[in-house]
């Protein structure tokens, strides 16, 4: 969060077609394969196992009951299969896969595909490598909902929590695909934004009148959700609390937003966290700075919200963060835990001159806003194929 506060892009610009990325810092874990060492795994499935095992740690650290989540054998057996893995994905094994057809392309004859191709590229590879990391016998569940994936992830998780299904889920997405190939797939779309005539940092403004597209990013984020009565158990204390989920599909279009589709998923998210509209403290917007994409949130969240809207701090993180596609959900999840932990509400950084059809919104800009009352955050995540993905959350 201490980048938000101080105004910091992680976007620079691409050597391809004049387009902005999020290839700023790069954690050491989020190397390719070889760097890696480990050649049986993609580069997407390496980032989740490094967020997976940063969220565990924390969940560790707390409390006073040991948590070795299936570590030690002297843990009951039937402990492991209380514990789910949820995940969202965007393009599983791109790294893998253009590897490896790069080798097979300038030598068909002597080239082999790897025997652990399939392996690595199939969608629930990241899930099945966290499962297989903490002996994880519960439900695992890969969602490849667009970029939806995660935030889904983590509701579906919620909701195996609330029937009791599992005691403890680990809950994310990842997603690497920042590749020649895939860039120029997206440029095809002309959705992606082309850097700024300021600085290529700038390139991404949602609520902008002047913005001109999506900036792709690569990342991962993970969440450790736990039924309230088993946290108290062990002494752990939350963070925050996931209150509400709601998700549905428009079925109106591959890649044109509804705001139909989304306002029904906010306004579900709300009744499953009963929390009325203008109980909302901050919405983390979807908001990726597509002209239609923006206007169609906005007018959902005009539906849903109300007389509570032009009252309701919104914004979006992409601004600064890309767009992480399958793991957009989970990071801006992280976001809004954080947002309610800091009582700061972080800007859309760059925000200058904000388009006249949202004139009555309140949109966060500059350095961010002190929130010393932030109750709830509601977080939306809609994706290709019309998904749409809402969730609450709240003071734990």
């Amino acid at each position: 969060m201490y980048r938000l506060r101080e105004g910091y892009s992680g976007l620079v610009p691409s050597s391809i077609g004049g387009y902005s990325t999020a290839l700023g810092y790069l954690h050491p874990a989020f190397l390719t394969p070889e760097d890696s060492g480990d050649l049986s795994k993609d580069k997407g499935t390496l980032m989740a196992l490094e967020v997976a095992k940063q969220a565990v740690s924390q969940a560790t650290q707390q409390g006073n009951i040991p948590f070795f989540f299936g570590h030690e054998k002297s843990e009951s057996e039937s402990q492991s299969f209380r514990i789910g893995v949820f995940w969202g994905v965007g393009l599983a094994g791109a790294h893998w896969l253009d590897r490896n057809y790069a080798e097979f392309c300038r030598d068909r004859e002597d080239s082999r595909p790897s025997a652990w191709t399939i392996p690595a590229i199939m969608p629930n590879a990241p899930a099945a490598a966290i499962a297989i990391e903490y002996k994880s016998r519960g439900a695992c569940m890969s969602l490849a909902n667009a970029c939806a994936s995660s935030a889904m992830a983590i509701g579906e998780a919620l909701l195996a929590l609330e029937r009791g299904d599992i005691d403890i889920a680990i809950a994310g997405g990842s997603d690497a695909s920042l590749l020649p190939a895939i860039l120029h797939a997206w440029a095809r779309t002309r959705i992606l934004a082309r850097n700024s005539p300021d600085s290529a940092d700038h390139a991404s403004r949602p609520f902008d009148v002047n913005r001109n597209g999506i900036c792709l990013a690569e990342g991962a984020a993970c969440l450790v959700l736990e039924r309230e009565a088993h946290a108290w158990q062990r002494g752990a204390k939350a963070l925050a609390r996931l209150a509400g989920y709601g998700h549905c599909c428009d079925a109106v279009d591959l890649t044109e937003p509804a705001a139909l589709g989304q306002a029904y998923a906010i306004q579900k998210s709300l009744q499953h966290a009963s929390v009325p509209a203008n109980a909302v403290s901050y919405v983390n917007a979807h908001a990726t700075g597509t002209r239609k994409g923006d206007a169609a949130e906005m007018m959902a969240l005009h539906q849903v919200l109300g007389a509570a809207f032009s009252n309701t701090p919104i914004s979006s993180v992409k601004s600064a963060l890309g767009h992480t596609v399958g793991a957009a959900g989970a990071l801006e999840a992280v976001v809004s835990v954080r947002s309610l932990m800091e009582r700061w509400i972080p800007p859309t950084t760059f925000l200058r001159n904000i388009d006249p059809h949202f004139s009555d919104a309140y949109l966060v800009k500059g350095q961010g806003i002190e929130a010393p009352n932030i109750d709830y955050v509601l977080s939306n995540s809609f994706g290709f194929g019309g998904c749409n993905a809402s969730l609450v959350f709240g003071q734990p």
